[in-house]
């Protein structure tokens, strides 16, 4: 495998494409990367117009964003496409890109919800196309399966030490870090009134200030952070939160390694998936509802020797679980599944002889 062709949405810092084509580059491979925002950049528009525009024909524009990325596989005729954001992926693409080489999905959101910005038709389309599907839930990949998707595998997140590193202040200012947006469900508001009597520091959209109804929590939102800010925000708390948002309860999500990655203690809502990534009570620590989580953090805050412990636990496992660890693991697969097309192709010219 000497030639990766990523498919996503952006090259940001710390998109899961942006991260995937740093680890392949690593792993000495070509890596060239497509976007949809650069494809559809001349046919789309942040503006409410432009997005009920493009929710309208959404198709016909996808159709002629294929075509642009067909080309560029043409050109660059890679031995793997990985796509991490397959919305406006047409399932004959997919097909087509297989003339090349094995064609493999990460879906980074839960492809088979109702959410129009997780699943449509061409997704469906896909599902037993693709050479192989990797997914962050061990769960879904049963479902995916029972979906018609022929090759799935759990797949984690992973920690990208290149931006995320430990950055501890020696007398934090906060109890509690807390770097996550307002959700609808109001779950998030629920954990976070438990343990509002302590230090807690709140990043996320404005809408903490504007639809959050616990008085608690009025004005405590410090607004956005960036990918680069959060190292220096979770050091600045004895403790990092994570409150799975509701599509990744049955798995798990990014935090989940940005956390201990800074040699931060993690506290976490507690899932299957994530017992089975970091041992509980001694690489990181769970709950499951508010009156768990306020227990925990007033405990802890008084074993200071124990936080520490957890903490410095968990960011073994993080270290553990890099970037190359990842693509690595694509890549035995990616061995795996074409030693298997060639046997394949072998015999099928032997009976043919």
């Amino acid at each position: 495998m000497k030639k990766v062709l990523i498919i996503g949405e952006n090259l940001e810092i710390g998109r899961t494409e942006e991260v995937y084509g740093r680890g392949f580059s690593a792993l000495g491979c070509k890596v060239q990367i497509f976007t949809w925002k650069e494809a559809t950049a001349t046919v789309s528009s942040s503006s409410l117009w432009g997005r009920a525009a493009w929710r309208l024909a959404w198709q016909f524009l996808g159709k002629l964003a294929n075509h642009q990325l067909l080309e560029k596989a043409n050109q660059f005729q890679p031995d793997l496409t990985l796509v991490i954001s397959p919305r406006l992926v047409h399932p004959e693409s997919i097909k087509a890109l297989q003339q090349h080489g094995l064609v493999f999905v990460f879906y980074t959101d839960n492809p088979i919800d109702s959410h129009h910005t997780h699943t449509n038709s061409w997704v469906q389309g896909g599902f037993p196309l693709w050479d192989a599907t990797f997914i962050w839930s061990q769960e879904i990949v049963e479902r995916l399966k029972n979906h018609g998707v022929k090759k799935a595998f759990f797949h984690p997140f992973c920690s990208d030490i290149e931006y995320h590193f430990p950055q501890r202040q020696t007398n934090p200012l906060y109890d509690v870090a807390f770097i996550g947006n307002w959700d609808a469900s109001r779950k998030r508001e629920q954990y976070l009134k438990a343990i509002a009597n302590h230090r807690l520091g709140l990043w996320g959209s404005n809408y903490w200030n504007t639809h959050c109804q616990e008085p608690s929590l009025k004005g405590l939102c410090q607004g956005m952070c960036s990918y680069q800010e959060i190292p220096k925000i979770l050091g600045s708390a004895h403790m990092g939160l994570n409150i799975l948002r509701p599509q990744n309860e049955e798995g798990h999500n990014i935090r989940t390694y940005e956390i201990p990655a800074t040699k931060t203690l993690m506290l976490s809502e507690r899932s299957q998936d994530l017992l089975n990534l970091f041992v509980e009570d001694k690489e990181a620590v769970y709950f499951s509802h508010p009156e768990e989580l306020r227990q925990k953090v007033d405990y802890l805050l008084k074993n200071p020797a124990l936080m520490a412990s957890i903490a410095e636990a968990g960011y073994q496992k993080a270290l553990a679980n890099k970037i190359g660890v990842r693509v690595t693991e694509m890549s035995t697969i990616y061995q795996k599944i074409k030693l298997n097309q060639d046997g394949d192709l072998l015999l099928a010219n032997i009976q043919e002889a």
